[in-house]
């Protein structure tokens, strides 16, 4: 009894403590789990007309690249879709704040363009994966998926009725007072939702400290390769790189192009169709002036702890189990909010009613005093 007390107090000051943090990725996760599907409906801009050609990726790249000189690319992203925008992402070298811009692929013009703000879906997100603070808003991320793992692992404890009383712990109380109809539900929903929150916890503690994981396990890094400048030398055409890519692997679709070091390496992603993960890609390092073939990243073929690692993403966004699994991962958004919402309130309902019950159990020279 004493356990499952200390539990329960464990249990109610973490939530009372991170409660606005948790109800903030409870709200912003619910947003990130449909963020593809919801993009295009905000924005309909982001919807094009299919042409008969689409425009080679070195021409959409200049494109963006003039209409933005004081940034550079960080990468482009290609949607399944075709009847849909490509988004570049890039940061400004001055304070390295982020600009997307989205631009027909058929017709070559910039239908979107912005900083963060401009985006809210974009915005939600790097609320939810950094609090808009960085990297110190990661590691906040990382502490407050500790706590909730905790607060879910403290909560169904409590919760637990035994085998016997299984089917008990599910019943809500809906003929009491409010405060207990609503005591009873939140324990029910919680108890409902624990297994989904102690993964969703879990995976966004080991995706903050992923690069410690690998080593920790032994597997192989991403590939990090750079490449020295050469002041006035050319960079090769992207579509060359990565009709180079899709030769070599098999001529899978075209996900992502991402730059670095610089823009001197081009990393090109594919689709693998060598991994059962459903966001694996087949990545290529190239130098960005020679073409040469610096690094292959291949979901897939790499190592078990690291094909382990890479599932962690993943599990986390629900991509495991498609659209049921998006789903199971927005109920569970749902029910944090929920519980972050609730869990308060119920705390000071109950401070409220112990206040006129310590009021009468005061002795009467106390009172006049």
């Amino acid at each position: 009894m004493k356990n499952r007390q200390a539990l329960l107090t464990i249990h109610r000051w973490l939530g009372l403590a991170l409660a606005l943090l948790l109800v903030v990725q409870g709200g912003t996760g619910i947003a990130m789990v449909f963020r593809d599907e919801i993009e295009p409906v905000l924005h309909s801009e982001l919807r094009v007309a299919p042409g008969p050609v689409r425009l080679s990726m070195q021409r959409l790249f200049d494109t963006v690249e003039a209409a933005h000189p004081e940034a550079s690319i960080a990468r482009a992203e290609i949607p399944q879709s075709a009847d849909q925008a490509v988004l570049f992402k890039l940061k400004r070298r001055a304070d390295k704040a982020p600009i997307l811009t989205a631009i027909d692929p058929y017709r070559g013009r910039i239908v979107r363009d912005g900083g963060l703000s401009t985006w809210p879906v974009e915005w939600l997100f790097v609320v939810h994966e950094q609090l808009l603070s960085g990297p110190v808003g990661e590691y906040v991320i990382g502490f407050e998926g500790i706590v909730l793992f905790i607060m879910s692992a403290t909560g169904l404890w409590f919760w637990w009725p035994g085998r016997k009383r299984f089917k008990s712990g599910f019943r809500v109380m809906w003929r009491g007072s409010t405060d207990i109809r609503w005591r009873t539900l939140h324990r029910v929903v919680g108890a409902v939702a624990g297994p989904v929150l102690l993964v969703t916890a879990l995976t966004g503690i080991l995706m903050v400290w992923k690069e410690p994981l690998r080593g920790l396990v032994g597997a192989e890094g991403k590939p990090t390769p750079a490449v020295a400048e050469q002041a006035g030398r050319p960079l090769a055409p992207l579509d060359d790189l990565v009709a180079r890519a899709r030769a070599d692997f098999g001529g899978t679709p075209l996900r992502q192009i991402r730059f670095s070091s610089g823009g001197r390496v081009v990393a090109v992603y594919l689709d693998s169709n060598r991994s059962i993960r459903p966001d694996g890609t087949a990545q290529y390092y190239f130098n960005g002036y020679d073409g040469a073939l610096l690094a292959t990243y291949i979901a897939g073929e790499q190592s078990t702890p690291s094909e382990l690692i890479d599932w962690i993403y993943t599990v986390h966004t629900g991509l495991w189990g498609g659209w049921f699994g998006r789903s199971l991962l927005l109920a569970g958004g749902i029910t944090l909010l929920g519980l972050g919402l609730t869990g308060p309130w119920l705390w000071y309902s109950r401070r409220s009613r112990r206040k006129p019950s310590r009021a009468r159990s005061k002795p009467a020279h106390d009172m006049l005093s």
